[in-house]
């Protein structure tokens, strides 16, 4: 009787493992929003909740941006030694932001697109989640100077 509760008590710790060690690193993955644009929608990736990237193997997202819309990212990544994240706003300003250690950062990025680009470094502890929301831009804000009255 003992003997199966252990075997049933390991199965379940196997079962529950596999379950969270759900690999999902697209390599290369481009995101073009598709026309019309819900500015409502949020977009989130990976999909998996409990999403595992593998070891020494790099993950890359292209975000095309339509013209009259910006693109708003939220990230968060566990970072483990070795391991890195940087997003590039591409390609008119070439920035580029590099974060090494565990962060949470929240950035608005321009047409024509921008890059994230993960990698976990050689440990398979670190992870990273990001939403991704596109807004129309308000050409109208700011957009007009007050005018002074003369007295």
């Amino acid at each position: 009787m003992q003997f199966s509760i252990l075997l049933i008590v390991i199965f379940s710790v196997t079962s529950a493992k596999v379950q969270h060690a759900v690999y999902e690193c697209p390599e290369h993955q481009t995101i073009t929003p598709k026309f019309p644009i819900n500015t409502d929608a949020i977009y989130t990736f990976p999909s998996k909740a409990f999403t595992q990237f593998p070891v020494n193997s790099a993950c890359t997202w292209l975000v095309n941006i339509p013209c009259n819309y910006t693109a708003t990212v939220h990230l968060k990544a566990t970072i483990s030694d070795g391991g890195h994240v940087t997003m590039t706003q591409t390609p008119k300003m070439n920035k580029t932001e590099k974060f090494v250690n565990n962060m949470e950062v929240t950035r608005l990025f321009y047409p024509p697109s921008f890059d994230i680009f993960w990698y976990p470094g050689a440990s398979d502890v670190g992870n990273l989640k990001f939403s991704l929301q596109f807004q129309t831009i308000d050409l109208e804000e700011g957009g007009e100077e007050m005018e002074e009255e003369d007295e």
